[in-house]
């Protein structure tokens, strides 16, 4: 029997497995090839052409080829079959396609009494309409279907964004084979939109026409003249080599970069750091680009999905391929649905955002806090500070630490490009728009984060106070201006102390954040008694009994049972087994009859029974499509349960 496992972790819809093939456990992900005879790699071949193999392989079963055929031509107890095609004729039209899959189905059933369904893999044509494709995968899913595979062309076109676009939509238990001409600048894509099994064909092709391979490039190897140099053992004596040689010096180092980038892309992922690999690969051609966007824009949902609620502590965002990624864009989102301006604010301060994470922290915002303090005094907390950044768009003051806003970072150079600008300006109009229109906006800022303030300026109800018009935000000038300007206002608005109520504002603003709107409320109700220090942590009691915690390290809430009982009613982030009681400090997918579908890995849950009662608190390591459709794997990491 033939089975894949998917492991622990997630970097977006990259994950880690095992594929076993009888005694055999092949690590995911897995590059796979002809004629390869690495411990780390899966070879493939076409049954009854290709020479049979002593360990597990991928073989492809040639169309027409009859049961008793298939006895004969060396299938290995334990190897994989692709399953045919049309010869040839996958890729003409919509109706071909279908054909395609219905002969696979038809194959299957001829050959079910001989192989274990587990052990095949259907192979999808790259034109086939997303809906028939839904209906299809259906059926093979029913006869134990739990592999398919996607046809690359190499172009980074149409046929290759298809390709992920249809593999966006396999079942979460379905192991993912990437097959035809693949460059390793393409692997880190691959694997981060949920590839497991990774062709690496385009090594042998291009080294039959004399072509070495790089991580983002090319070169066509000439024997006599001088090459790059290579610090590989293969390429050692390739200035040297004969013709006859030359073949097996450059399929040596082919392979040696694809498995080379495919070692960066699973080190990027284990450290949160796989969509900045992505990124940065998308500097080696236009078209590398090109499908990182479409990518996006196609199923961000997709992406969204399986990308961790919390990251690596330093979340490079190097330029447009970063604006609308799966964690920025979130943030904007749930900053847009979710959040509340705390109340009684009287005056908004908009200041520029500042190099060192959390802003708070910062030599600037530190001197930002000193000068408020000095203009307004018991009155500060009449105050909302917001502070202005790309791509995130605004970060008020009491989500400062939640991810990504600790964790981003930015080039900066004085200089937004109209996409930053607009996306800035859109987050701070629905800001103001949620506050009173008497409200008082004081911008104290300039360069880019001026041009935010003026894009929006005309399209929300408060006046605008600009303070630094002809200067840096953090010079003496300017503070002494932004003094001057807020010692004014607490005159003409009559402002009236208000006792700071930063760390009530930080754990309701958080609750709404992380748990939906109105969650702020019912965990941080008037009578709580809120203590501790922002940058450590935060504890909530009702009635001496603690609710929740803020974690200053992560920037969420940890709930209580009680707090979870509070919020149970809101009907969000929950788990249901189909058990009175949770025992021991993991549950596991194969337990969970029920989840949440918006649970992202990283979310703190709250796990029911199957007669609704709160059972415990922990946090998901899946999502929550994946514990409804996995058997294996944890599911959530319990912190505290119900005892018995």
């Amino acid at each position: 029997m033939t089975e894949f496992r998917v492991g622990r972790g997630h970097d977006g819809p990259a994950r880690l497995g095992e594929y076993i093939m009888g005694t055999e456990v092949f690590e995911t992900p897995l590059l796979t090839g002809p004629n390869i005879s690495r411990e780390r790699m899966l070879q493939y071949g076409t049954l009854g052409r290709d020479p049979s193999n002593s360990r597990p392989t991928i073989a492809a079963l040639p169309f027409g080829m009859e049961l008793e055929e298939i006895d004969k031509a060396g299938l290995g107890n334990f190897d994989s079959i692709l399953l045919p095609s049309l010869i040839s004729f996958s890729s003409l039209d919509d109706q071909t396609s279908v054909l395609t899959l219905r002969h696979q189905l038809d194959t299957i059933d001829e050959i079910k009494e001989t192989v274990d369904p587990s052990r095949l893999i259907v192979r999808i044509p790259e034109n086939i309409d997303i809906d028939v494709f839904k209906s299809y995968i259906d059926d093979f899913h029913s006869k134990g279907i739990r592999a398919a595979a996607f046809m690359f062309d190499g172009y980074l076109g149409s046929t290759d964004l298809d390709s992920i676009i249809l593999r966006s939509n396999l079942p979460a238990s379905w192991l993912a084979v990437a097959m035809g001409k693949i460059s390793p600048s393409t692997v880190p894509l691959l694997y981060y939109t949920g590839f497991d099994v990774i062709d690496t064909g385009y090594a042998y092709e291009t080294a039959a026409n004399g072509v070495r391979l790089w991580r983002n490039d090319s070169e066509h190897i000439e024997t006599g003249k001088q090459q790059r140099f290579c610090s590989c053992s293969h390429c050692e004596s390739i200035a040297e080599a004969k013709h006859s040689d030359l073949n097996e010096i450059l399929q040596n180092h082919n392979l040696d970069v694809y498995e080379s980038i495919l070692s960066e892309s699973v080190h990027a992922m284990k450290s949160g750091r796989l969509r900045w690999l992505v990124e940065s690969m998308t500097h080696v051609s236009p078209n590398q680009a090109s499908i990182q966007r479409q990518v996006d824009k196609q199923i961000y949902s997709f992406i969204e999905e399986f990308t961790p609620t919390t990251g690596a502590d330093n979340v490079p965002l190097i330029g447009p391929e970063s604006y609308n990624s799966p964690a920025v864009k979130r943030y904007r989102d749930f900053l847009e649905v979710r959040y509340t301006p705390p109340e009684g604010k009287q005056i908004v301060l908009l200041l520029p955002c500042s190099a060192k994470k959390p802003y708070s922290d910062s030599k600037s915002h530190r001197r930002f806090s000193e000068t408020i303090e000095s203009a307004l005094g018991r009155a500060s907390g009449r105050v909302a500070q917001v502070i202005l950044t790309s791509p995130l768009g605004i970060v008020p003051r009491e989500l400062e630490r939640i991810f990504p806003a600790a964790n981003y970072d930015i080039p900066v150079t004085g200089d937004w490009d109209a996409e930053e600008t607009s996306l800035g300006a859109e987050a701070l109009i629905t800001y103001l728009n949620k506050l009173d229109p008497s409200c008082t906006v004081v911008a104290h800022v300039s360069g880019g984060y001026l041009g935010i303030v003026k894009a929006a300026e005309s399209k929300v109800s408060q006046s605008i106070i600009y303070t630094t018009p002809e200067t840096s935000a953090t010079s003496w000038e300017s503070r002494q201006a932004l003094q001057e300007t807020l010692v004014d206002l607490k005159g003409v608005l009559q402002l009236k102390d208000a006792p700071l109520k930063q760390l009530e504002e930080i754990v309701r603003a958080t609750a709404d954040f992380q748990f939906g709107k109105g969650a702020g409320n019912i965990l941080v109700p008037k009578n709580a008694k809120v203590g501790g220090k922002p940058y450590r942590q935060i504890v909530c009691r009702i009635d001496k009994e603690q609710i929740c915690s803020f974690i200053a390290d992560t920037g969420l809430l940890s709930l209580t049972l009680s707090g979870a009982k509070l919020i149970a009613p809101l009907n969000r982030y929950w788990v249901r087994l189909d058990a009175p009681i949770v025992k021991g400090g993991s549950i596991f997918a194969v337990g969970i009859k029920e989840a949440d579908s918006s649970i992202r890995p990283g979310d703190e849950v709250i796990v029911l029974n199957n007669q609704d009662e709160v059972i415990a608190v922990g946090r998901s390591e899946m999502s929550g499509r994946e514990m409804c459709e996995l058997k294996r794997g944890r599911a959530v990491s319990v912190r505290h349960k119900v005892e018995v």
